[in-house]
């Protein structure tokens, strides 16, 4: 090819994806133009100044609490703030499964998770490079408030923010997009341009690459299964899907096809289920033979979505059960034979047993499988396969939890910022982390203390800080913690002897010492000490809150005259 079709042919391919970027993030480009991109551009991708610049900033706004809160405010006062009750139990009853029961790792430049159900009627959720997770309140609907199928679209979106799927393909769109502006020397103000617009069209329309796609898919389908989700809720849930590459329920473009992403999590849910389960159509079968097919739909859900739910929890049976023994067949009351746990995941394949009268066979199909799982070792080798993606996990989690500076040092900035935000929460989740790499950082005791007061947990609070004052008897700053928390918990005595060794060991530096003597005072009913205090507070820190009937005191008399009157008495 001469150099002058190639060039053509390479500005048609740029301009493809420079038209694009106003509203999609990568779109897919021609077969012709994707060969010139990969022959040419290819090679820029791992060497370029383009991509590791662009990956380093990305990664540290990913790293950044106050940019996730600016992104999480901008989403709500772009779309607004879904208030209902029912929608935002049901968003964080599922999320906080995922994150607190999920075989995942979090690396140590990410943040904790930060969610809102937000107004928008569309079939969508997004998770931007700071995770956060946007979830509109119309994809709920559709999904029929249904925590499992929920819970395959926010684990996908956990997924995007675990292994920063937004840093890594919009450096990568970067540096191939500047790359192919520099080979053409048409590369003037390009950077900054499209690095503004990649942030963007992150925001607006969440477009990630179909590779980290179908690695949100397949992980997001395991973590959800190995936090207690029914694993046919992931199905299910895909087979919601507008069946439209522009419609997607995740991301408007560069998506994989919806019925290849049914079919593959069909497949993960046979391997799940030991290579026992399967699902054509509506028929479910236990190593290919025929178990039971749901003939009508059971409102508000499809046949096929109830045949997923049933697979599921035949899956997760035989997943988590080493021995046919432990399925506890057995009669009940009724007349019926009980199985299995009362777990919400095996309700509909209960339910569907118990309608058909089908645990006699059920338990004879169960039996002669485990017959076959010794016979040929499959249960060995599925679990083998798992446990090395678990291993994997395991080893991300350690290196996030390695003593070195880095860690340190972020999980230090990280929990200050949140409680500084008001979020104790988040604070608490970095201080922990801190904590497990660093398990002597008193900087670490002295956060989770901060963040416990914010949450009025005193006891705890009490707790950090006597940890810390074990370490360094004199951190004057603990000791005035300490002694809010005395005060709260009425330990009177012991508040005001913190609030005096405060004094000792920084005279004059601490507004809060009088703030809680004035609180202990009130708290015993000697109202003019209380005040005296409490001017004292507000002459060296005038924002200081204290109790309305003394606020209206000094407003009569300016706190710091109140504070010299006493002071000459």
């Amino acid at each position: 090819m001469g150099n002058k079709e190639w060039a053509k042919r390479l500005r048609k391919a740029l301009a493809a994806g420079l038209a694009g970027m106003s509203l999609v993030f990568l779109p897919a480009a021609p077969v012709a133009q994707a060969n010139i991109w990969t022959d040419v551009i290819g090679g820029v991708i791992g060497t370029s100044a383009v991509y590791n610049y662009t990956l380093k900033s990305l990664l540290a706004m990913g790293n950044d609490p106050n940019q996730q809160k600016k992104l999480l405010d901008t989403d709500m006062k772009e779309r607004g703030e879904d208030t209902e009750a029912q929608d935002n139990e049901l968003v964080d009853s599922v999320m906080r499964q995922l994150i607190g029961q999920g075989d995942y790792a979090m690396e140590s430049n990410s943040l904790p998770f930060r969610w809102r159900v937000n107004n928008d009627d569309s079939f969508n959720a997004s998770c931007s490079a700071m995770d956060y997770v946007s979830v509109n309140k119309g994809i709920l609907k559709a999904l029929n408030y249904n925590r499992d199928e929920l819970a395959g679209v926010l684990a996908h979106e956990l997924i995007h923010g675990l292994h920063q799927h937004v840093a890594y393909d919009g450096a990568k769109s970067l540096a191939t997009q500047f790359g192919a502006a520099l080979l053409l020397r048409e590369n003037s103000g390009i950077l900054e341009g499209l690095l503004a617009g990649i942030l963007l069209n992150y925001h607006q329309a969440k477009n990630i690459s179909v590779p980290s796609e179908n690695d949100a898919d397949r992980a997001g389908f395991y973590l959800m299964a190995s936090a207690g989700f029914n694993p046919g809720g992931f199905p299910a849930m895909v087979c919601k899907m507008p069946d439209s590459p522009g419609e997607n329920i995740l991301y408007p473009d560069d998506h994989p096809e919806t019925s290849k992403r049914l079919s593959r999590a069909l497949d993960w849910l046979k391997t799940y289920g030991i290579d026992h389960v399967s699902v054509e159509g509506t028929t479910i079968a236990i190593d290919g033979k025929p178990l039971l097919m749901v003939e009508q739909p059971s409102e508000p859900y499809s046949a096929k979505e109830m045949a997923y739910f049933i697979a599921g929890g035949l899956a997760k049976a035989f997943h988590d059960n080493r021995l046919a023994t432990t399925w506890h067949f057995q009669a009940a009351p009724g007349g019926v034979v009980d199985f299995l746990t009362d777990d919400e995941a095996y309700r509909p394949l209960k339910e569907a047993i118990r309608a058909k009268g089908l645990a006699p066979v059920l338990e004879q199909m169960v039996t002669a499988a485990y017959r076959d799982d010794v016979r040929t070792g499959n249960r060995e080798k599925l679990l083998e396969e798992e446990q090395k993606y678990q291993e994997k996990i395991a080893k991300k989690r350690a290196k996030a939890q390695r003593k070195n500076e880095e860690n340190i040092s972020s999980y230090q900035r990280k929990a200050e910022q949140y409680n500084a935000m008001g979020l104790p929460e988040q604070a608490l989740h970095e201080a922990d982390r801190l904590l497990l790499c660093d398990p002597d950082s008193t900087f670490g005791h002295t956060q989770k203390s901060l963040a416990y007061h914010q949450q009025n947990n005193f006891e705890a609070a009490l707790t950090e800080c006597d940890i810390v004052a074990q370490a360094s008897p004199d951190d004057a700053r603990n000791l005035m913690i300490r002694a809010f928390a005395h005060q709260a918990l009425g330990h009177d005595e012991a508040a005001l002897a913190d609030c005096a060794r405060v004094e000792q060991l920084a005279p004059g530096r601490f507004a809060d010492i009088h703030l809680v003597t004035g609180l202990v005072y009130d708290g015993r009913g000697d109202e003019e000490s209380a005040f005296q205090a409490f001017a004292r507070a507000v002459s060296m820190s005038p924002q200081l809150g204290i109790p309305e009937k003394y606020a209206v005191r000094l407003n009569g008399a300016p706190a710091s005259e109140a504070a010299d009157s006493e002071a000459g008495e």
